[in-house]
């Protein structure tokens, strides 16, 4: 599994486009007409242990749907919605949403299982002096 956590803050309600690489378990990128499944999952960590769901993004199917596409290449592109960055708790002046991109794809007569996780930093702009 990979994991990228971005270092750059993330407005409340914006909608910035998010990538990354869908790769196979020896870091080969995975052709987009390739994958049988892809799901996204969005949470906020900084609620735990409820960890609410986002934007109703629980195993979401986004094979290039719901603002989701995977090019021949394996690059993964996410443009947000502004749900998706909405403040959950506007008593934090940050809070970390979570994003869960699970895949399948097959590899001869196996079904091959991969995920990457994604982490972003809100900034409550109403905590913004």
């Amino acid at each position: 599994m990979n994991q990228t956590i971005l270092t750059d803050l993330i407005l409340e309600k914006t909608t910035p486009k998010i990538t990354a690489v869908i790769e196979d378990e020896a870091g080969t990128p995975v052709p987009g007409t390739s994958l049988l499944t892809l799901t996204l999952t969005l949470y906020s960590t900084s609620d735990s242990p409820a960890y609410a769901i986002i934007n109703d993004r629980s195993d979401q199917d986004v094979l290039n749907a719901e603002g989701v596409t995977v090019d021949a290449e394996g690059n993964l592109a996410w443009q947000t919605a502004s749900a998706d960055t909405a403040i959950q708790d506007s008593v934090l002046e940050k809070e970390t949403h979570r994003a869960v991109f699970k895949w399948t794809y097959a590899s001869g007569s196996n079904t091959i299982v991969g995920a990457h996780i994604i982490d972003m930093t809100i900034q409550n702009l109403e905590k913004v002096l």
